[in-house]
């Protein structure tokens, strides 16, 4: 037992309502209070070496925390990188295809004129082909009513002759 506890034990008073009473313990009374008081002074008080292990234990937690968020700021950073490649493979790639759209809108544009102008051709062509069959329907009419008239003409003369006979 300590000297400090000795001591303490010594001076424990005793508070009643209207006073003071100093209480007087045998050495084995105050034995036991000096040992309770010990481990109740060492189970709710800390000591500068315990303070100093807690502390190391914190320090060592918080630096073991900083390494852990270190690693996964490294491990994210190298993500964000490898999707910063990939956006700009998907950038790249988009340019391409918009440039096979600019190159197939131009090619469309281009057979759609061809187209237009072939079209226009064959209208023309077919135009033509329309005024002369309309000429050949024209001529037609007037060989059959010439050939008709030529014909009655011929029977005429045929039953003009037949009754000179």
């Amino acid at each position: 037992m300590t000297r400090k506890v000795r001591w303490q034990l010594r001076s424990i008073r005793l508070r009643t309502h209207g006073g003071s009473a100093t209480l007087v313990f045998s050495e084995q009374q105050a034995e036991g209070q000096a040992e309770a008081l010990a481990a109740a002074m060492t189970d709710s008080l800390a000591t500068k070496q315990d303070l100093t292990e807690l502390d190391a234990r914190i320090d060592a937690r918080f630096a073991l925390t900083r390494q852990g968020l270190r690693e996964l700021e490294a491990r994210i950073g190298a993500r964000f990188a490898q999707i910063d490649v990939r956006f700009a493979q998907v950038d790249a790639r988009f340019a391409q295809i918009d440039g096979r759209f600019l190159q197939v809108d131009a090619r469309l544009d281009h057979l759609e004129r061809h187209f237009d102008a072939r079209l226009v051709e064959l209208e023309r062509r077919i135009d033509r082909e329309m005024a002369s069959k309309v000429d050949l329907a024209d001529l037609e009419r007037r060989m059959t009513i010439r050939l008709g008239g030529i014909t009655v003409a011929g029977i005429g003369v045929v039953s003009a002759l037949v009754k000179m006979l």
